[in-house]
């Protein structure tokens, strides 16, 4: 039930936060548990604690995850078409 929502929600190498996996028939720790079993099976990869991602092949057939900057800018600027923050660069 779990993995049919994440592939349903998310793309591959896209992160995918603890906090966002709302499921009404599921409660948190039973998310959990389910997340470490996809982890354990390989169709789940873990970026750090609450952050995790579905596995892409590469044309090398090696997995493919996010990188920093995707989990950031999904993490504190925009995600799922909603805007929270604002990304700036500042050049000396």
């Amino acid at each position: 039930m779990l993995y049919e929502f994440l592939k349903n929600n998310y793309k591959e190498a896209e992160p995918i936060f603890f906090s966002d996996i709302v499921i009404e028939e599921i409660t948190k720790s039973a998310v959990n548990q389910q997340l470490k079993k996809l982890c354990d099976e390989g169709k789940l990869q873990k970026y750090e604690n609450g952050i995790y991602y579905l596995p892409k092949k590469s044309r090398l057939k090696t997995n493919v995850g996010v990188n920093a900057d995707m989990v950031a800018r999904y993490k504190y600027v925009s995600r799922g078409g909603k805007v929270d923050g604002l990304l700036s660069c500042f050049l000396l």
